[in-house]
């Protein structure tokens, strides 16, 4: 007698239902100093393998670190464990003790640390040049305005246009960075200007891209 070869109805919908499912394979924690341009920044990858979640802060050096790791922690009590927590932050002109130290916490806490020397938007300068030696914050809008063609600004949403523009450049910034952070690996984070980690963190969310 030939045998019935009948699919549970319930089982067929399961799998369909499974189907759909993506796995996300990494999830991140993102904990910013910047309340616009660094959230807006890494929200604008299009990560198809990770979700990340954002925050920006306000806040600076030690104070950020300790409510990034205040922040990780609550997370974790509502059941959300990140694979990969991350803090960005600027040295600005905190003081040189202020800086390391917060850099040394983070690590300690086991938290990752994209940081510049002295702000975020150094970052967006190495895509098209590899700018050494030191460089007042105050010099870089003007800089980048005339690299992008069009006047550079904190407002909310400009740093996706950003990501967008130089997008095809951002192979040269890391390695623009790579070399800088080579060439200071003897020097103190708070006294490497102008230098830059976070390519780090761009390089891991290039892998879930």
């Amino acid at each position: 007698m030939a045998r019935m070869n009948k699919r549970d109805p319930r089982v067929a919908k399961n799998l369909r239902r499974v189907s759909f499912i993506r796995e996300v394979k990494q999830t991140f924690l993102i904990v910013c100093e910047g309340v616009n341009t660094e959230p807006d920044y890494f929200n604008a990858f299009r990560l198809t393998s990770a979700n990340i979640k954002t925050i920006g802060q306000g806040i600076n050096t030690v104070g950020l670190v300790q409510k990034a790791l205040r922040i990780r922690d609550e997370e974790r009590k509502k059941g959300r464990d990140y694979d990969q927590c991350w803090v960005v932050f600027d040295k600005d002109d905190f003081p040189d003790n202020d800086f390391n130290r917060a850099i040394a916490l983070a690590q300690t806490g086991g938290m990752k640390v994209a940081y510049s020397n002295q702000a975020f938007e150094y970052w967006f300068l190495l895509h098209y040049n590899l700018f050494q030696g030191p460089m007042h914050r105050n010099m870089y809008a003007e800089k980048l305005s005339g690299l992008l063609g069009i006047a550079y600004n904190k407002e909310a949403g400009f740093a996706r246009q950003i990501f967008k523009i130089l997008a095809d450049k951002q192979e040269q910034a890391i390695r623009n960075a790579k070399i800088i952070m080579h060439q200071m690996e003897n020097i103190i984070p708070a006294r490497a200007e102008s230098s830059t980690t976070v390519h780090l963190l761009v390089e891991e969310l290039n892998k879930y891209v």
